[in-house]
């Protein structure tokens, strides 16, 4: 039996632009077996067993893919706010300190339903609540029916030693504390765990992938940089991690390696066409050259970027050097979204301010591009989703052509952009199966799982907060070193150039 989508308006990455034509779909399996465009679209017929679905009021896309996310922002929102992300760090920790299995599954289904309300098929999740939670993480993406690429973050640098000057500026009672806190384990343990799960997970149900993601590069020892890429190079993993996402991050690279973060892991072999780096917004002209030199990937997160004050990223000269852009939305704790409808709009208009000549800006095909194929790539997925085509994995959106942005249809992929959302979305298929509709999920109970979530998560604020309470003893040290960092080092735009700031500038 075949489904068979009839006559909708299909808009889909082709080649280097975006094909947007009447066509019918035809699915076998999780797989599509046909697209039928323009005058052929009509002529395709099915047999008594198909499921067929009209969809001449419909436009078709691939599902959206979001290519950097933490869901267990979804059930502690509100607790952090006009922290920069190297202050706020430490508040973070505090809020998922303690889950259990079954929170983490909650919240990462609550993240499941709001990305499927809004037409995303597949999330790369970067897990904070420890490696032991990925078990109950992949369970979520299993029990709800979308495809997921799944990587705890894993560090064995104490935090301290990231952030230069922090802990010199402690008194010393606080300074006990932080130091005796309990140690990371040894790099070489975490990547053996990492792996571990790996091999009991990746490829589970054809939709689950589990990478490799150290944190960040510099909360990482070499030595645990080098076996993660030997580890992906052996095992054909993915690698993610968080690039250069603030300036004083920049900062910290240069003064622990005396190279810019980015020439230090392409040393240690980190860089390859399976590594895609969040954020990557403080890359130097020689970054971005190594990063298209070695086939890696971005993950704009231009949401989170803004909401933080990290600072806006090198989108446009990342694809003109042919770099694979992805977007995400880093979860509901860095900007209270899940939409890539949001996300994908801000990435067309973000950067116009920066750019004078026109001709240069991302338009909305580009957006459409970065949310779709430019994802898939990112996570390693090309050849399998991001695209409307033969042969590749039937995961695909149907929304409501009739909605009034939609009306009157000019252009589809501007209005897609510039003016879709969620409330549009009727249908979200993964893997040839219809996963929601209608505005409901057809594997799990949304009802249910709201009503379960509010109870979760009004437990986990509730003990969070005294968690933060004492956490905020050391807000003023981060702050001051924050912004003593800010001011070590210029990075204009311009060139890219690190050199020391001139005393009194």
């Amino acid at each position: 039996m075949a489904l068979v989508i009839r006559d909708g308006m299909v808009v889909t990455p082709a080649g280097d632009d975006v094909r947007a034509e009447r066509a019918t779909i035809v699915v076998e399996g999780d797989r599509i077996a046909r697209v039928a465009w323009g005058s052929e679209a009509g002529r395709v017929e099915s047999t008594p067993g198909d499921q067929v679905i009209d969809a001449t009021r419909a436009l078709v896309i691939p599902g959206l893919v979001d290519a950097h996310s933490h869901f267990y922002g979804t059930l502690i929102p509100g607790l952090i706010d006009r922290l920069p992300l190297d202050v706020r760090r430490p508040f973070l920790g505090a809020c998922t300190d303690g889950w259990t299995e079954r929170d983490t599954w909650v919240a990462t289904m609550l993240g499941v339903l709001r990305m499927l309300r809004n037409g995303t098929t597949t999330v790369l999740e970067n897990g904070a609540q420890g490696i032991e939670a990925t078990v109950p993480t992949i369970g979520a993406v299993i029990d709800s029916g979308v495809r997921a690429v799944v990587g705890p973050m894993v560090s064995d640098r104490p935090f301290g030693d990231t952030l230069p000057g922090y802990l010199e500026r402690l008194p010393d009672a606080l300074r006990a504390d932080v130091l005796g806190a309990a140690p990371s384990p040894p790099g070489r343990e975490l990547v053996e765990r990492c792996l571990a799960i790996a091999r009991r997970w990746h490829g589970a149900e054809g939709r689950v992938s589990v990478c490799l993601s150290p944190w960040a590069p510099f909360g990482c020892s070499d030595e645990m940089l080098t076996l993660v890429a030997e580890a992906s190079a052996t095992h054909r993993l993915p690698i993610h991690t968080h690039l250069l996402e603030t300036r004083p991050q920049a900062v910290a690279a240069r003064r622990l390696y005396g190279r810019s973060m980015v020439e230090h892991i392409a040393a240690l072999g980190l860089l390859s066409e399976r590594f895609s780096g969040a954020h990557a917004v403080w890359l130097e002209d020689r970054d971005l050259d190594l990063m298209a030199e070695h086939g890696a990937a971005i993950s704009h997160n231009p949401l989170s970027n803004l909401y933080l004050g990290s600072g806006i990223a090198r989108v446009p000269q990342l694809l003109r050097r042919g770099v694979a852009v992805g977007i995400g939305s880093d979860g509901p704790n860095c900007g209270s979204t899940t939409s890539l409808f949001e996300v994908m709009k801000l990435a067309a208009l973000v950067h116009r301010p920066g750019e004078r000549d026109a001709e240069r800006w991302i338009g909305p095909r580009e957006a459409f591009r970065m949310a779709t194929i430019g994802g898939a790539r990112a996570l390693g997925l090309g050849g399998e989703i991001g695209s409307i085509e033969g042969g590749k994995r039937a995961d695909l959106v149907m929304l409501d052509a009739r909605s009034p942005e939609f009306v009157p249809l000019n252009d589809p992929v501007w209005q897609l952009v510039y003016g879709g959302s969620g409330a549009a979305v009727d249908r979200v298929i993964i893997d040839g199966a219809v996963v929601f509709e209608h505005g409901h999920p057809t594997r799990f109970d949304a009802a249910a799982l709201v009503e379960e979530a509010d109870d979760v998560g009004r437990r986990l604020t509730a003990r969070a907060r005294p968690a933060l309470a004492r956490m905020s003893r050391l807000e003023p040290y981060l702050t001051e070193t924050y912004r003593a960092l800010l001011h070590e080092f210029d990075i204009e735009f311009s060139s890219i150039s690190v050199t020391p700031r001139r005393p009194g500038s």
